[in-house]
């Protein structure tokens, strides 16, 4: 067995931990509990302590604050995985408890107006899956677009507690099928959520990002143009008490010459720019924990 798919197993293991015992006891004690298991993990966990440091270290306007923020991911995160295995449990109900309200939500409502169907771009911030559940409890249809995932009990484990809350997947791969099934979606007037802050596909356009050039997806400028689908900019991030705090920003303004590569590469640079404000200000709910700048370097 490689060590990748050894480290994948690993991770399912303890989400059906964390899920185990995120049933059994109440939200409080498990995030009180979060922040021992994430300063724990933050403390041993050199490697991933490196890679946090290497990527705030580039965003943060003060490096004073580097080490408080570097140990505020590892918290964050372990909030995050808290959540996002109890996905199962929420419910209109206890929906309003979580969350302090839906900055925003009159932007999406405009758009699905227009009843061409509509893309949430939102980043690995704060709590995108918790985004999902959230948009479909309030009445949305949500597609989400997912990459292929290397162990695949992990990715049927996403998908099942996705699907659990009515929330449709498609799953990205080098056939028509996928590709059609999003234009399907937003041809049904649908909402098409996906990440637009990692390359993962080998197929990605350079942008500037927090000064350095990176390869971003292509995937959410080219959808954009293929569809004239508007393309609206959404983060879920936890407050202080861990209530979270729902933001639908403008649609963003995307620019349509008729000259795709041209439209491509403007449009990728402004999905560049929105990233790059809402992590700045939320650094320590970005989950990278590996050298970003450098493994999405473009010359």
């Amino acid at each position: 067995m490689s060590s990748k798919r050894l480290l994948f197993r690993l991770g399912l293991f303890y989400l059906n931990l964390i899920g185990f015992f995120s049933h059994l006891f109440p939200r409080r004690f498990m995030l009180w509990l979060a922040i021992l298991v994430g300063s724990f993990y933050w403390a041993v966990m050199k490697k991933d302590r490196e890679m946090v440091n290497r990527n705030l270290s580039r965003i943060l306007e003060n490096p004073a604050d580097l080490r408080k923020k570097v140990r505020r991911t590892f918290i964050h995160y372990a909030k995050y995985l808290v959540d996002y295995t109890q996905m199962d449990l929420l419910r209109k109900k206890n929906f309003s408890s979580l969350v302090y309200g839906f900055q925003g939500r009159e932007h999406i409502d405009r758009a699905l107006a227009r009843g061409k169907g509509t893309i949430i771009l939102t980043a690995h911030l704060g709590n995108w899956e918790m985004g999902g559940v959230f948009l479909t409890l309030l009445g949305y249809d949500l597609n989400v677009i997912t990459a292929p995932d290397v162990a695949v009990r992990l990715h049927n484990y996403r998908i099942r507690l996705r699907q659990g809350q009515k929330i449709k997947v498609i799953t990205l791969n080098d056939t028509l099928a996928s590709s059609l099934a999003v234009l399907k979606a937003l041809k049904a007037n649908e909402l098409v959520a996906l990440l637009g802050d990692r390359e993962l596909l080998g197929k990605g356009i350079p942008v500037k990002f927090f000064g350095h050039r990176v390869y971003f997806p292509v995937g959410p400028a080219l959808l954009a143009h293929l569809s004239e689908a508007v393309l609206i900019p959404t983060f879920v991030l936890m407050g202080e008490d861990s209530k979270y705090l729902c933001l639908a920003e403008p649609p963003l303004p995307l620019q349509r010459t008729g000259n795709r590569d041209e439209d491509l590469a403007v449009n990728a640079q402004r999905i560049a720019a929105v990233m790059e404000k809402f992590i700045r200000s939320y650094p320590d709910q970005w989950f990278t924990f590996y050298d970003y700048f450098s493994r999405h370097r473009a010359p």
